[in-house]
C-alpha cells in the first residue's frame, strides 16, 4: 500500500497562479510530522534529517489548520480502505483535497 501526497516543489507567494506552481508527490510512509508555520503555510517533515516539503499555502493562517486536519483525514480514509492512493489539491483550498486510488481500474 502506498499513499502519495502532493506537495509544492518550492515556496510560492500568495499571488502566484496555480498554473505557474510546480508540484511533486511524496510517500506518506516517509512523513514523520506535519506542522504549521504560523503564516498560512502547511509543511510535511520527512524521515531524512532536515527534509521538509510545503504542503500548502492557505489564504489565511486560520485556514491552514483546517487544511492540515483535512489531509490527516484523507490519509486515514485511504489507510482504512487499503490499496494505493494519490492525494492531490490546488495548494491552498482545503475543499480541493481529493484522494484517487491507483492504478486506475
Amino acid at each position: 500500500m502506498t499513499i502519495l501526497i502532493q506537495v509544492l516543489e518550492q515556496g510560492y507567494p500568495h499571488g502566484t497562479p496555480w498554473q505557474e506552481r510546480r508540484y511533486q508527490f511524496v510517500d506518506s510512509a516517509h512523513v514523520v510530522g506535519m506542522r504549521l508555520d504560523g503564516q498560512s503555510g502547511v509543511w510535511l517533515d520527512m524521515a531524512r534529517h532536515g527534509e521538509s516539503h510545503q504542503l500548502a499555502l492557505t489564504p489565511t493562517p486560520d485556514d491552514s489548520i483546517y487544511f492540515l486536519l483535512r489531509i490527516f483525514d484523507k490519509i486515514a480514509d485511504c489507510e482504512r480502505q487499503g490499496g494505493s492512493w494519490m492525494i492531490g489539491h490546488d495548494g491552498s483550498d482545503r475543499d480541493s483535497i481529493i484522494a484517487t486510488k491507483f492504478p486506475l481500474p
